[in-house]
């Protein structure tokens, strides 16, 4: 570089002597007790430069001057440690700024930290005897060793929580406690004194990321009790993420770009231990729920009654229990597939559950029903918290527990549903003969009497498992109607007859459907299958009835021929070959039907359960 350019980087403009008036300028130590860093940088600068320019024009050859140059030298180099020393004390204390005063101050040391970096800068290509000594000073550096430092020393002090109950490894709680305030100091006051472009908030955030990391590490690598493993997981999956992703600290610090607080390798062994520890305190709190009402039933207690209904506490209990515990080890890994393999526990529960319920239901003692009834409205529950949370549930296991849970309740169901049937036969078997024809009103008013009789005992069921008991109820009752109909005690010879046969179905329907919509059924579809029935022993005409079944198949795709025939059998003047083509072209419709049916009819499968022989 020439001498000419060399002068031309660092020349300073000279006072004009004209300009009077002027108020005096500060020296260079009222600008440092002032703490105005940066006016006394440029100050300092400014004789750094006149040192320079004086080497360069040679003319320090004289030795009075050469005396001189070295005796200015020393007193510059004695201004800038002083003057550094003061710059970098205001920076130690950044994370103790609190007041727009203290960030003028704190702006002040970075600004002139950066001014000291751009001087550096101008002295880059310069040999080592072309410059000061002090150069290059390297501020920027000392200041990011500097921060480090303190940084280190903070997480090392951070104080002790005496709310905190102290053991091994809840220490760490404390440190991450100091990290989460110190984080938000350095976004709410540090940040805004630095320029934008030396993402400072990202700085502190890498340092401080690293000392957790490693304090982190530290711990992890000793053999942990259950409870430092969950407080482990739980501040590397929860609580430090949280502390990133807080709404002021997520704007200004880019997380991703920070490695994992832990290795993989320290986290699997932490969390198999962490997911053997929880499925047994799951499946421990679930069985202790089972052998309870196990116990109570054994001893013959009935359940208790809250408002008129049976309290199903154990449908809480077992709902509580797992959900708390699965949402709390999503928590901890941070992860759901992880947190589903808990899940089994409620599969193994279910199952143990099976096994006591149907020990219940093959017992008859006095409180038997009563603990059906409750345990019914359990097993719901525990399914529609399935069936909402599936998300919770691997594939598999949901499958399995829906699956076992829809055994339970079909058992309770049939349980109730037989013991309706029992009690009911001997007016049942009044159905389709001479008495019913003679008088079918009085039949299904005593079947109705004494039907209502024995369904009170269910009105202290919760409303919704109330509803889905009385609906499979509505459909067994008139299940076994039509079955006791399709036996043929009657033979209807004429048309008369058998329009009103038909009346009568329709009227008894209608009362039917009547009594069970009223007592909570929701089986709304079913008061179409008796005049359905009935407007095929109107029809006269063979022709006419192939038609009219077609349309009932449609409408009932398990409609058999079998259910047809006898049916149609009811008809005494229907002849032998009339039935025979009949029952054919019924043939030849179920199987067309077979190939197009819509799967959604299925839902309305009623003559499947009508079982003739």
């Amino acid at each position: 570089m020439t001498k000419k350019l060399f002068f031309n980087i660092f020349k300073r403009h000279p006072k004009d002597p004209k300009v009077k008036n002027i108020p005096a300028v500060p020296t260079f130590q009222q600008n440092l007790e002032a703490c105005h860093f940066v006016d006394a940088g440029k100050q300092l600068i400014t004789r750094e430069d006149r040192l320079f320019e004086l080497k360069k024009d040679g003319i320090g050859s004289k030795i009075k001057l050469v005396e001189e140059e070295e005796d200015s030298e020393a007193r510059l180099a004695k201004d800038y440690e002083d003057w550094l020393e003061l710059v970098m004390q205001r920076l130690e204390n950044s994370l103790d700024t609190q007041s727009p005063e203290e960030q003028e101050l704190l702006k002040e040391a970075v600004q002139a930290m950066l001014q000291e970096e751009e001087q550096d800068k101008r002295w880059e290509g310069f040999q080592e005897a072309q410059r000061p000594q002090w150069r290059p000073r390297k501020c920027k550096q000392k200041h990011e060793a500097l921060l480090e430092r303190l940084v280190q020393r903070r997480m090392d002090e951070a104080p002790l929580d005496s709310s905190v109950e102290m053991h091994s490894s809840l220490a760490i709680i404390c440190k991450a406690k100091q990290l989460e305030e110190d984080l938000m100091k350095v976004v709410t006051w540090v940040s805004s004194c630095y320029p934008e472009q030396e993402n400072v908030c990202q700085f502190y955030a890498t340092l401080y990321h690293k000392i957790f990391s490693a304090e982190l590490r530290e711990v992890a690598e000793y053999t942990l009790c259950d409870k430092d493993c969950v407080l482990l997981l739980q501040l590397v999956n929860e609580d430090y993420p949280n502390i990133l992703n807080a709404k002021k600290i997520k704007n200004m610090i880019d997380h991703t770009k920070l490695a994992p607080l832990l290795p993989e390798d320290m986290i699997a062994p932490l969390e198999q231990q962490f997911l053997t520890t929880f499925e047994t305190e799951v499946s421990t709190c679930l069985h202790k729920i089972l052998d309870r009402e196990e116990t109570a039933w054994k001893e013959g207690e009935h359940p208790q009654l809250r408002d008129q209904v049976y309290c199903c506490d154990q449908a809480i209990d077992v709902i509580q229990c797992f959900h708390k515990n699965v949402e709390c080890a999503q928590k901890v890994l941070g992860n759901e597939a992880k947190a589903q393999r808990i899940t089994c526990q409620m599969r193994n529960f279910l199952t143990d559950y099976k096994a006591f319920h149907a020990k219940v239901i093959k017992s008859r003692q006095t409180n038997t029903e009563a603990v059906l009834m409750v345990n019914l409205s359990c097993l719901i529950q525990c399914r529609d918290y399935i069936t909402k949370k599936a998300h919770l549930f691997p594939e598999d296991v949901k499958t399995d527990c829906l699956s076992l849970l829809a055994t339970m309740i079909e058992s309770s169901h049939r349980h109730f549903n037989s013991n309706m049937l029992l009690e009911l036969k001997d007016l049942f078997r009044k159905v389709g003969s001479s008495e019913w024809l003679k008088n079918s009103d009085g039949v299904c008013e005593e079947l109705l009497a004494k039907l209502d009789g024995h369904i009170q005992k269910f009105n202290n069921l919760d409303k919704t498992c109330c509803q889905e008991l009385l609906s499979g109820m509505h459909k067994e009752f008139l299940a076994e109607y039509v079955r006791k109909m399709m036996k043929q005690k009657i033979k209807l010879l004429n048309k008369e007859q058998q329009q009103m046969a038909a009346s009568s179905l329709c009227i008894n329907s209608e009362h039917m459907h009547k009594y069970f919509t009223d007592a909570g059924s929701n089986m709304d579809w079913l008061k179409d299958i008796l005049p359905n029935l009935a407007g095929l022993l109107k029809l006269q005409d063979p022709d006419s009835i192939k038609l009219e079944l077609v349309t009932l198949m449609q409408l009932y795709p398990d409609l058999s021929e079998r259910h047809i025939s006898a049916w149609l059998r009811l008809k005494g003047n229907l002849s032998p070959s009339d039935l025979k083509r009949i029952l054919k072209s019924v043939t030849c419709s179920q199987d067309q039907f077979s190939e197009t049916q819509d799967s959604l009819q299925f839902s309305k499968s009623f003559f499947s359960i009508v079982r003739i022989r």
